[in-house]
């Protein structure tokens, strides 16, 4: 098989007489696996210990030309002076991969009985295995095996070593899910196993690890960080075994860079390994993981036969069987004097991820916002019981969302994403329509004004908003609003802002329009629109404007941006580009590192070409060929917006291309910054160091932007994404990674209709303070809208309702969801200064929890409760105290 690739049978009798052993090796290919056979060998071992016919002989003369290399012993060793390597047997099982999920089921029966077997046969060992997700499958479906589990722990036989839920990306999930996923890997990882103490985030195949981890990490109790996924790095090995990962807030975790998993009981192996490990650490007593690994299996009779073997060989380290956590806290003494890694884990391979398969990233991007929507909403309408969040946690897992695994896999996944969206979209409008009094299923008017409700479900402050809403006549209040005839169908109508969390309720009348007559008998006006998108025509060239944005289209598509100060922003036109990206072993995962050298012709059909324009939006269309995949380009500026929105379309059918969205600066950055799981962080845009140039595709969750930095005019222009993406910056460009073409393990990865969404803003001063976040989130979260009954007695009557005021500049909601004992509101502050929060007289702050909803102890000061750190993750329960209603 792929993954276990060692079998030992003892020799017959007549070989011992002289007769010749004739041996067939078979390459038998599994389903999930092309297969291929790199190298064989045949090696004699005896029997006993005693080793008659000396067949360990060269095995130990190699121990002793290694250990005669190795320095003196340091730290603790075994008995006689020997150093020592710490035994745990484990299991690395991924949920899905070149297998689907239904056999990772099977395959997760078969390593935790295989394992307890063992435990009776052998005294020695001790198992630990890492996802409560299989752990609670196995407690459900399984009862009789895993009170067998329960029954080892007790006895410190097997120890699990749960941090989130599965073993998660740890960079496209947005801060939300990647919270959650710890949250209930802790809570399930309690109630499974109560005696044990769970402060361990085992995280060793991951792809990269974003820098905000740690806080989210130690916010749910975690002390511990273990990977080995950076002893893949394909350009610089990563400096540490041991270190102190801090987050930007100062939140820290221990970390270690464990040894490989999915090894066996080879002495060699473990005597280089332990050497590597005594040279780099100064400690002599290395961890060593036993047990066949990715599809499960754990160890093996064999390998623990191999291991008694040598355990009271000289030349070979000295074992010590046991627990995870007993290792570790023979390590803890000497953490004070171990560096400290301020950055995140970047792997330097499998930058691909974020761009394979955008499909997933969709799926989970959507499901993100319809659970933080519904358990707001449940907030609000004071519905208790936390919803389910296992459907996305689990397709989180590192596999799935960056989109790495067999055709099959993702084929199952779809009508799970489907019906886990449907659930939780209902769950959503139940809770608003209660909150509201205006429940679903409430009768539309047949006649007359029809009302609906608006609804910001994110405590941004207020801007006007343009939506495309149903055809008829809108009024607020009973005075009409400004709309215009969409292409699409319906109306433009152009709203008022919202502050806050808040709703509003406007009204549709779907009767023709009458005319209106002013005091002096004449025909009123239309509602004019505020900020309108204007159209100016300069030779073949088109000004699209409004009072925050103006563009520049031409022959070659969008040619200049300038923002509210007038200032240039593109260097020459936005470029889309086409590269072959082929050669990486792992397909799926990695771009090619030489893509840039290898560029493919690209063909727009004549220019972009206006197709809907009015007062409050205006929007063109631009047509295209990348090679034989049809492409469509969409852009609209909408009255008060400040970014222009641009939607590529592509009928994709390419392999091994790379389909790039590139932007040339104008002016040039010395910094750029990107959204990360947990946070922002920010890079050079001319990289010095090797390890900064070899971080040349990173992932960002919702936003990228240049930083122009200090002088006469900061600012810089930002990205705002619709999902995960892969993207770039440089000194002169910023770039996105729009679709990939790999064929392994997905023959039709990426292929098929598609469509990304993204936004351009020019920005004055810092991100922050032009709060770049936010507007990320209103392209992602447009309003809510649906049907209602009217609530007031007159329809010229306003009326509506206000959840969370607007939070303070820097602030970003991360959650709102029902508690234990009150709801619990969770807060980032995204800038590099002391934020407070404030909620305002409808609200009160209770007391400061962790991510767990434990309560600090002492509880801060009550003119301290909302004080926020630097980049701070913040948790509070809270209550509201007043009507939500307002005229």
């Amino acid at each position: 098989d792929l993954f276990d690739t060692a079998c030992r049978w003892p020799l017959p009798d007549r070989w011992w007489h002289g007769n010749p052993l004739q041996l067939e090796l078979r390459l038998r290919s599994p389903l999930h696996d092309d297969g291929a056979l790199i190298s064989s060998r045949l090696e004699l071992e005896p029997l006993e210990p005693a080793d008659p016919h000396n067949l360990l002989g060269p095995t130990r003369e190699a121990l002793r030309e290694l250990a005669a290399d190795a320095f003196g012993p340091a730290g603790r060793v075994g008995p006689s002076g020997r150093p020592l390597v710490h035994l745990l047997g484990h299991a690395h099982l991924d949920l899905a991969w070149l297998w689907p999920v239904a056999d990772t089921w099977q395959a997760a029966e078969r390593t935790f009985a295989s394992a307890l077997d063992l435990m009776e046969r052998y005294p020695e060992l001790h198992f630990a295995h890492s996802t409560p997700a299989l752990q609670a499958w196995l407690a459900q479906h399984r009862p009789a095996l895993f009170a067998r589990l329960q029954e080892a722990a007790a006895l410190g036989r097997f120890e699990p070593i749960n941090g989130p839920w599965v073993e998660t990306d740890c960079q496209l999930p947005a801060s939300a899910s990647l919270l959650r996923q710890f949250q209930l890997g802790q809570s399930e990882s309690r109630r499974l196993f109560p005696r044990v103490v769970h402060n361990l985030a085992w995280l060793p195949d991951s792809f990269g690890f974003a820098a905000g981890l740690p806080a989210i990490a130690t916010s749910c109790g975690v002390r511990w960080f273990c990977t080995h996924k950076l002893a893949w790095n394909a350009g610089n090995p990563f400096p540490h075994r041991l270190f102190r990962w801090r987050s930007r807030c100062g939140a820290e975790l221990l970390a270690l860079m464990n040894a490989p998993i999915g090894t066996d009981g080879d002495p060699l192996a473990i005597a280089r390994y332990r050497l590597e490990w005594q040279q780099t650490t100064g400690l002599a007593e290395a961890l060593w993981l036993p047990g066949v690994g990715d599809h499960g299996g754990g160890p093996t009779a064999e390998m623990l036969d191999q291991l008694r073997l040598w355990a009271d060989r000289e030349e070979a380290p000295a074992q010590r069987h046991g627990t995870l956590r007993g290792y570790l806290g023979r390590l803890e003494p000497a953490v004070s004097a171990w560096p400290v890694w301020r950055d995140e884990l970047y792997l330097e391979l499998h930058r691909g991820c974020a761009t394979t398969r955008p499909d997933q990233k969709r799926h989970s991007r959507t499901l993100e916002r319809l659970l933080r929507e519904a358990e707001l909403a449940r907030v609000l309408a004071g519905v208790a019981g936390e919803l389910d969040w296992t459907p996305l946690l689990f397709q989180q897992f590192h596999d799935i969302l960056p989109g790495t695994s067999i055709p099959e896999v993702f084929e199952q996944a779809e009508p799970q994403w489907r019906q886990a969206r449907r659930q939780v979209r209902s769950a959503r409008d139940r809770a608003l329509h209660g909150w509201l009094g205006a429940g679903p299923a409430d009768p539309i008017p047949a006649s007359g004004p029809r009302p609906w409700w608006l609804a910001q479900l994110q405590p941004l402050e207020s801007r006007l908003s343009c939506l495309r809403l149903p055809g008829g006549e809108w009024s607020l209040g009973g005075r009409p609003l400004a709309s215009q005839p969409a292409l699409a169908g319906g109306v433009w109508v152009q709203l008022p802002g919202l502050a806050g969390v808040a709703a509003v309720q406007i009204h549709q009348s779907c009767n023709a329009p009458r005319s209106r007559r002013s005091d002096d008998n004449g025909p009123a006006p239309p509602p004019e629109a505020e900020d309108p998108v204007t159209v100016a025509v300069d030779g073949d060239r088109l000004l699209i404007t409004n009072r925050s944005l103006r563009v520049q289209l031409g022959p070659d598509g969008v040619e200049q941006l300038w923002g509210a100060d007038g200032r240039e922003q593109l260097a020459s036109p936005l470029e889309f580009r086409r590269y072959r990206d082929a050669g990486e072993f792992w397909d799926a995962w990695d771009i090619a590192a030489d893509y840039a050298d290898h560029p493919l012709p690209w063909r727009w059909q004549g220019k972009p070409e206006l197709v809907e324009w009015g007062p409050l939006c205006v929007s063109f269309r631009w047509r295209g060929v990348c090679g034989g995949s049809a492409v469509r380009l969409d852009g609209r500026l909408l009255a008060g917006s400040r970014c222009l929105e641009l939607s590529v379309s592509v009928d994709w059918r390419q392999r091994h291309e790379l389909l790039r969205f590139e932007i040339p600066l104008a002016f040039k950055a010395c910094r750029w910054a990107a959204d990360s799981s947990g946070g922002v962080i920010e890079r050079p845009a001319d990289p010095v160091t090797p390890r900064e140039r070899q971080r040349w595709e990173v992932t960002a969750v919702s936003w990228l932007c240049s930083i122009a930095g200090p002088g006469p005019q900061p600012g810089g222009l930002a990205v705002l994404l619709d999902g995960p993406q892969g993207v770039s910056g440089a000194a002169d460009r910023l770039g996105v990674s729009l679709l990939r073409a790999p064929t392994w393990p997905d023959p039709g990865a990426d292929n098929g209709l598609q469509r990304q969404r993204l936004a351009l803003l020019p920005y004055e001063e810092s991100w922050s303070s032009a709060q770049i976040p936010g507007e990320a989130l209103r392209l992602r979260e447009p309003l809510w809208r649906r049907p209602g009954i009217a609530t007031a007695n007159d329809p010229g009557q306003a009326c509506g309702f206000q959840g969370l005021p607007p939070l303070p500049p820097g602030l970003v909601m991360i959650s709102l969801r029902p508690g234990s004992q009150a709801a619990v509101l969770t807060v980032q502050n995204l800038s590099p200064v002391r934020r407070w929060l404030e909620l305002g007289p409808r609200w009160r702050l209770l007391a400061r929890t962790d991510g767990l909803d434990n309560p600090w102890s002492p509880q801060p000061a009550a003119a301290e409760l909302g004080l926020l750190r630097p980049w701070e993750l913040g948790f509070w329960r809270v209550e509201a105290l007043a009507d939500a209603r307002f005229p």
